[in-house]
């Protein structure tokens, strides 16, 4: 399986040479080549490639994931695989869209794939979606936690999402900035990476590869992230930060 990260950047102002495009992820398995989010600002290479893929996955309705929130984009041909409320939450819809229900398996090509909600926005509800090809990964680029506010079984989704996974690559809103918050008792923002490689560690999940990249990240000195990442992981978990660009065969 072969992971390509055309973009890593969170819905920020602040950019680097490594993150300057909104994140998604390009999932390779054999004949089978999936796109992950199609945020409005992509590399150009990207739309060129745009219809070769089998598919496209999208999380949400957040324009840096979903490109059709802000404008209407009909040179897209390929099938796009997105819940009915991410179809719904605006004018513009894709062209030859599918609407999936979460927890519902389907395939696409060699790979199972698997949409699971998550805790991220009020008004524009997410997903992350497990993929199983040769390797079995977790795409959350967006997360607070897994299931929805006041899911009494929260815990066992959480388990059931993580359980036999061999690579996590998540949100790398805060590195250990508190970003998580409640309105109307609902919470809504990002997890910190701290918590994030305490999932890895409780669900034995060895691989981490951080994405979605927020101001901290992107500003940080690199050393400085590297000591911080080491001693979050305890020798347990072997973290990266993906950038623009980034491939990675697991």
């Amino acid at each position: 399986m072969l992971l390509e990260f055309p973009g890593t950047r969170g819905e920020i102002e602040e950019e680097s040479e490594k993150h300057r495009y909104h994140s998604s992820i390009v999932v390779n398995e054999g004949d089978t080549s999936i796109l992950i989010d199609f945020g409005e600002k992509h590399p150009p290479y990207l739309r060129d490639r745009i219809n070769d893929f089998n598919a496209l996955l999208i999380t949400h309705a957040h324009p840096d994931h979903y490109i059709w929130t802000l404008r209407e984009e009909k040179e897209v041909k390929i099938p796009v695989y997105l819940t009915e409320v991410t179809l719904n939450y605006g004018q513009n819809k894709p062209v030859n869209y599918h609407v999936i229900v979460p927890e519902e398996s389907f395939e696409l090509g060699s790979i199972n794939v698997v949409a699971y909600e998550v805790i991220h926005s009020l008004r524009c509800p997410a997903v992350c979606y497990k993929l199983k090809g040769s390797k079995v990964l977790v795409y959350a680029p967006d997360i607070v936690d897994i299931g929805s506010e006041g899911d009494e079984e929260k815990s066992d989704r959480k388990r059931k999402v993580f359980e036999n996974v061999d690579i996590l690559i998540a949100d790398g809103s805060s590195l250990d900035v508190n970003m998580v918050r409640r309105k109307d008792n609902k919470l809504f923002g990002h997890a910190r990476i701290k918590t994030i490689v305490g999932w890895c560690k409780k669900y034995r999940i060895g691989s981490l590869i951080i994405t979605h990249c927020g101001k901290q990240l992107v500003t940080i000195d690199e050393k400085e992230l590297q000591k911080k990442l080491y001693e979050y992981a305890e020798g347990k978990v072997d973290i990266r930060v993906a950038y623009d660009g980034y491939i990675e065969e697991i």
